[in-house]
């Protein structure tokens, strides 16, 4: 009996589970859904007063809208929707190393490093090197018949 007790309840636990995940997965699709409306809505807001400036109907397009469109409508929404605005500036703070806060010295060996990860690409020279280059790849490209 015990063990169908806890069958049971691990089943029911289960199913538990499985619901929420739908449900958030519904609420989820559902406040994209509005999110998108939303910035339809604030994007048509924008076409009509910005149409009502050019027939001279309003001074300007509201100050709320043009933030909006610079900040892009998404990134307006979220944060609204999150209750934080373009006024928080409060970083996260980084610890600093024991050491102190020290600039990387590029050593030679590095350096070396990277000048031979990229020595496949002709980067400087002659203009010898470079014709006989051109010459070798337009030959390659373009066989001369000698008949």
């Amino acid at each position: 009996v015990v063990r169908q007790s806890r069958r049971t309840d691990e089943e029911r636990s289960i199913a538990d589970r499985i619901a929420i995940e739908q449900r958030e997965a519904e609420q989820l699709k559902q406040d994209f859904k509005d999110e998108e409306r939303q910035i339809a809505l604030k994007k048509r807001q924008f076409k009509q007063e910005l149409a009502e400036v050019h027939l001279g109907e309003r001074e300007e397009v509201s100050a709320e809208l043009k933030a909006a469109q610079m900040a892009g409508y998404r990134n307006e929404l979220r944060n609204r929707r999150n209750n934080t605005g373009a006024n928080n500036t409060i970083q996260p703070r980084v610890r600093e190393p024991e050491c102190g806060l020290q600039r990387d010295k590029n050593d030679r060996e590095l350096k070396m490093k990277r000048q031979a990860a990229g020595s496949g690409i002709p980067t400087g020279g002659n203009i010898a090197t470079k014709e006989r280059n051109w010459t070798e790849t337009v030959s390659s490209l373009f066989p001369v018949n000698a008949s």
